[in-house]
């Protein structure tokens, strides 16, 4: 059987295949077509899935993508109907989804073949979801506490789960617009690092900084019963503009994160590729602690509700070895199963794979013993 997991018009958009339940191949696509954090449909990733294992896209069983835009829809709804200035973006943000809707015609379109040819099933599965499954399936344990957070993903930020043999079960989610993600981006846009995926430079430029701003950083996060919250007076609000935008090359730019209210509390924000001052250090130095602060805060009470003391854990955050080198000193839980590809590429692996265990009830027989995942070459060819 094959399944064809997929991560597309969204960031960093990939492709895995699992052939019999085994992760035959994954690939992000810009490995292949050399566009940073392409955000377009993985049309190459896919082919070099099904040339991996020797098929057609017609000898495909089932295809599984890691994204769901009926997802928390109540809850989209709800802050759509409480922000009715804003409606029109948040159409112009779902119509990009459109794009989703037949798939079919898409595989048949990019693999030139005839959309009557094929057989598959197609599942969406919610962002996060995707992201735990590709942590805790990819592990070798029959059960975990499962965590994910990221800038967002399906109108959440963070979700909490129970995992246990070929089961995830969802505890809570943070809804947008508080988000962990969200929060260590807009500090970094202000310090003049305003690309998408340019927060592992300020994670590495925060120990030049010192403990100047932690007090004033401490009014826009802040920690409660497990959960966190965002001071929204220092963000441009959600809707008020189109959030990521992904250009025709499939490049990836974000708006504008930051308020007004910053510049009134740090100054006027730095311009990219100008000096790096000391304030911008400082910042650095302070967004690490708070994030850091809030990660074992919502941590501590995920080990509250799942006594483990093993982690799964994915999204985009999870990437932030500074924090995670902390974990066992900060935290109960004593191993960590840390996906490698924890960003958005790794959902075509978690949506794969969560439709082999959970859609399909199929045991758990594999784990992933490295990341080696993508094309061989030959020493001639090297």
């Amino acid at each position: 059987m094959l399944i064809l997991g997929l991560n597309m018009f969204h960031a960093d958009a990939s492709a895995a295949i699992l052939q019999d339940g085994e992760i035959a191949f994954a690939i992000a696509e810009e490995r292949l077509n050399r566009i940073k954090h392409y955000a377009g449909f993985p049309a190459l990733a896919i082919q070099a899935c099904l040339d991996a294992v020797g098929a057609r896209i017609s000898d495909v069983d089932h295809v599984a993508i890691g994204q769901d835009k009926d997802a928390n829809l109540a809850k989209k709804i709800e802050y759509a109907v409480a922000n009715p200035g804003k409606l029109l973006n948040f159409l112009q943000l779902r119509r990009r989804k459109q794009q989703m809707q037949d798939l079919r015609s898409l595989l048949a379109r990019s693999l030139a073949c005839d959309p009557g040819s094929l057989k598959f099933q197609e599942h969406h599965l919610e962002h996060h979801i995707a992201h735990i499954a590709s942590a805790f399936y990819c592990s070798p344990w029959d059960r975990a506490a499962g965590f994910s957070y990221d800038g967002s993903g399906d109108f959440v930020s963070t979700m909490m789960a129970r995992c246990h043999e070929t089961e995830i079960e969802v505890l809570n989610r943070v809804f947008l617009p508080h988000s962990l993600g969200s929060f260590y981006t807009m500090i970094c846009e202000f310090i003049g690092y305003n690309r998408y995926g340019e927060e592992g430079k300020v994670m590495g430029l925060a120990p030049y900084g010192k403990a100047t701003y932690c007090d004033q950083v401490r009014q826009i996060i802040g920690t409660l019963n497990g959960e966190f919250r965002l001071n929204l007076r220092y963000f441009k609000s959600i809707g008020s503009n189109q959030g990521m935008k992904v250009l025709s090359d499939g490049t990836v730019q974000l708006a504008r994160h930051f308020s007004e209210r910053m510049q009134e509390m740090f100054g006027e924000p730095r311009l990219p590729h100008t000096d790096i001052t000391q304030r911008d250090m400082d910042l650095a130095y302070a967004m690490q602690y708070w994030f850091e602060e809030s990660f074992f805060h919502l941590l501590g009470e995920l080990h509250e509700r799942v006594p483990e003391e093993r982690l799964a854990m994915a999204g985009g955050c999870a990437l932030n070895s500074v924090a995670n080198g902390k974990l066992f000193s900060r935290t109960p839980f004593r191993e960590t199963w840390i996906q490698p590809a924890a960003g958005d590429e790794g959902l075509a692996l978690g949506a794969a794979l969560h439709t082999w265990h959970s859609v399909l009830k199929q045991p758990r027989r594999h784990s992933m013993k490295h990341s080696n995942l993508g094309p061989e070459f030959s020493p001639d060819k090297i």
